[in-house]
């Protein structure tokens, strides 16, 4: 490698760190939050996925237990929440139905 080769590489190397602003991560949309700490070694916020995947299986099952064995409960039956769902009704009228 001559010396103009050098020059050039030195100079390219320090306008590359002129330019580069590692102070200030780029702004990353949640869903790529796995890439974005995979590339700059940062962790993403904890979502609640889970959480909620549970919450959801543990009422599915209570509404299960309930149409199988008959049962109500706050004097709410499985017939009353599955009426519920299939009509169309207001948050309100469903509220003072209960």
């Amino acid at each position: 490698m001559n010396q103009s080769e050098k020059r050039r590489k030195e100079l390219l190397e320090s306008a590359r760190a002129m330019y580069r602003d590692n102070r200030v991560p780029p702004a990353v949309h949640p869903r790529y939050g796995n890439i974005y700490a995979e590339l700059y070694g940062e962790e993403a916020p904890a979502g609640s996925l889970g959480l909620r995947v549970i919450l959801c299986c543990i009422l599915f099952a209570a509404f299960v237990m309930m149409d199988y064995k008959d049962m109500q409960i706050a004097q709410v039956s499985s017939q009353m929440v599955t009426q519920t769902i299939e009509s169309d009704s207001e948050l309100a009228e469903a509220w003072n139905d209960l």
